[in-house]
């Protein structure tokens, strides 16, 4: 009982944004990862926006009201991993070293694991998780919410595959 009222606490690990070489933007989520990303670039942590996978259904509303916003859109990636694997060869091809990883928060513990265990000991490079506000998300009662319950339970066996697997 313990460990699940206190699960949404250990799940999210989002951290602060601190100034980067480019914003990331996960898909797969709504329209809020997407204004999050925003956001932060206007909040100057970044002067690059990179939307990966599911992402991209996304770019009529940045078209529309930002227009002169610098965004890649890369929807190669068919989930998690290969939207992982795509951040590593990409920002290793820029010669970039951070980078903030815009998502869900419940969502960000299993984040932090792929881009750890992917990284080779020489790569140089630096990921924040950072957390879309979504208004659905209470990390200390997430368990009253629906849709917050469901997308942890969702998560954990994928966290807990990762340990094992690795890779």
């Amino acid at each position: 009982m313990f460990f699940s009222l206190n699960l949404g606490k250990w799940i999210d690990v989002t951290q602060e944004p601190i100034k980067s070489d480019i914003v990331i933007c996960l898909g797969g989520g709504t329209i809020d990862r997407v204004k999050k990303s925003i956001a932060l670039l206007n909040e100057g942590y970044s002067a690059k926006l990179l939307l990966l996978g599911e992402s991209w259904y996304n770019h009529p509303y940045i078209k529309k009201n930002y227009p002169d916003l610098p965004v890649v859109i890369d929807e190669s990636p068919k989930n998690t991993q290969e939207e992982v694997w795509l951040i590593k060869r990409y920002m290793k091809e820029h010669g970039y070293q951070s980078a903030l990883i815009v998502t869900d928060p419940p969502h960000t513990r299993r984040i932090k694991i792929l881009t750890s265990k992917l990284l080779d000991n020489g790569d140089n490079i630096t990921f924040r998780m950072v957390g879309s506000d979504v208004v659905w998300w209470d990390a200390k009662n997430y368990y009253r919410n629906e849709k917050a319950r469901s997308f942890v339970w969702h998560e954990v066996p994928k966290i807990v595959y990762r340990y094992i697997v690795g890779e």
